[in-house]
């Protein structure tokens, strides 16, 4: 807990700067679904529409069922945000856009990404190392912006890449299945 916990400030005060917070706010919507969808559907639609009809809804369903995990595990464990926590120690932490109401572990916007990540890096190979440093950037985000610590995201990937790896595989089996029917994605 003590490493998790210096980890956190170390990273939370590195990036206190202005042009730092801008730039964390705009990646942390990286881990919102609204917004992965908005973005990966029509990027399917028009260069994956065959790939987006077998594979959007196990993507939807991964990432929906490890949010609702990481919902559970959250009530499970209670653990209050780091602002909260390091008050209550007479510390200072830098939380600019406010503290969100919920428990902080795990963190449900590293489950998201990572989810979405995984998947796709799965259905396109070749993308594998952009999928996954966006999702990365995401969880740095949660850290750097005050409202998770690094445990905290670590499980909230970790969640949302077992998910997507389980429905993935589910998916490919059921391509598999049909008559005349060849796996869809690209190609390594």
């Amino acid at each position: 807990m003590h490493l998790d916990e210096q980890a956190f400030l170390a990273v939370n005060r590195a990036f206190a700067g202005d042009a730092a917070v801008a730039f964390f706010s705009a990646a942390s919507w990286l881990g919102n679904g609204a917004v992965l969808a908005a973005i990966v559907v029509p990027l399917m639609f028009a260069f994956a529409r065959s790939t987006l009809k077998s594979h959007l809804v196990p993507l939807v369903l991964a990432t929906a069922v490890g949010g609702l995990v990481c919902f559970g595990i959250k009530i499970a464990t209670d653990r209050p945000r780091p602002p909260a926590h390091f008050a209550a120690l007479g510390a200072d932490v830098n939380a600019p856009l406010g503290v969100p109401p919920d428990r902080s572990f795990p963190s449900g916007h590293a489950q998201t990404a990572f989810a979405a990540a995984t998947y796709l890096a799965l259905l396109f190979p070749r993308g594998a190392v952009l999928f996954l440093a966006l999702a990365a950037l995401v969880g740095l985000s949660r850290i750097a912006l005050g409202v998770h610590y690094p445990s905290d995201v670590i499980v909230g990937a970790l969640v949302g890449a077992a998910f997507s790896i389980l429905a993935f595989q589910i998916a490919r089996r059921m391509e598999r299945r049909r008559p005349g029917s060849e796996p869809k994605g690209e190609r390594t």
